[in-house]
């Protein structure tokens, strides 16, 4: 099955920093997440609260985030002065942003302050997913479906995997309900709850096991955001590894990444042509065994090639 397609990073914003909403909303990124959980110190949960519901319920529908996505990028979400203006490649500047929220874990006196604000607010119309720290099963999503849904019924979830119960639930995490859109890999939290180092190596097992235990789910993987902001080599470099391994995309916190993770996840020119030979021959097959390019296409070929066709959109 072929993942759903989603952006290919996130921008978080700090939840208690209101003046880099609208900011974050011009940076570029496919997506923003306002982050209520761990970019907000406990002192400033309830405010941060207050300001995301009330700029997220004044947002307006896509027609007012049209407007906001297409004004200069030369501000973002982060004090990025020195950030240049121009347009990240594979920035869908002429469509909004896709809005998300991080809410607290509901296991937290926060995330149930979250939870509770959160279904007795005002419409929110441009948020788009609600995304949910820290989860250990698929009951756990259902449960807080079934609340946040009976608000906006139309919310998509993305469930963070940030604990060794949460690796080893992944796939029931990912079939649990049918507004999961994507899974998030959390792994700073997991590296504290496993005691490992939070390096490559020792992550290696985790992530393979994230992508292969998720694949044919139909909901894709986004990996944790790379925290060495000056290294932009460093980050080009594990996002290839983990589309290598299937992911489809990785988080970012700063708006300087966001050009760096959509072009190493955005199919090459060449792929992109590929994609499109052998979907438009397969469909004029008949969706049957064909030649393309004078190579066999079956069905697990055309699917790859859909697959690329979807995310160089």
């Amino acid at each position: 099955m072929t993942p759903a397609v989603v952006p290919s990073t996130y921008l978080f914003c700090p939840g208690n920093r209101p003046d880099r909403y609208d900011k974050a909303l011009r940076s570029g990124a496919p997506g923003i997440i306002i982050d209520l959980e761990d970019a907000v110190p406990e002192a400033d949960k309830a405010s941060a609260r207050r300001d995301a519901f009330a700029w997220l319920a004044g947002l307006g529908g896509v027609e007012a985030l049209r407007g906001s996505a297409g004004a200069s990028t030369a501000s973002s979400a982060d004090d990025s002065s020195d950030v240049p203006g121009s347009d990240p490649v594979g920035s869908t500047r002429s469509t909004r942003p896709v809005v998300a929220l991080r809410i607290s874990s509901p296991t937290t006196p926060a995330g149930l302050e979250d939870l509770y604000a959160f279904v007795h607010a005002a419409p929110m119309p441009a948020l788009h997913t609600i995304v949910l720290p820290k989860v250990a099963d698929g009951t756990e999503v259902r449960l807080l479906a079934s609340q946040l849904l009976r608000a906006a019924p139309a919310l998509r979830l993305m469930p963070l995997i940030e604990t060794p119960e949460g690796v080893r639930a992944v796939a029931g995490i990912a079939r649990s309900h049918p507004s999961v859109s994507c899974i998030g890999f959390g792994a700073a939290d997991y590296c504290v709850e496993a005691g490992i180092a939070f390096a490559w190596e020792a992550l290696s097992h985790v992530r393979s096991r994230l992508a292969f235990d998720c694949a044919g789910t139909g909901v894709g993987l986004l990996d944790v955001p790379f925290l060495d902001l000056a290294d932009d080599a460093g980050l080009r470099q594990e996002c290839g590894r983990v589309k290598a391994l299937g992911f489809i995309g990785k988080l970012a916190i700063h708006p300087a990444q966001v050009a760096s993770i959509l072009q190493s996840f955005a199919p090459s020119p060449a792929e992109a042509a590929w994609a499109g030979r052998v979907v438009a021959g397969f469909e004029a097959a008949g969706r049957r065994a064909c030649t393309v390019d004078g190579k066999m296409v079956d069905e697990p070929v055309y699917l790859q090639a859909l697959r690329i066709t979807q995310r160089a959109v």
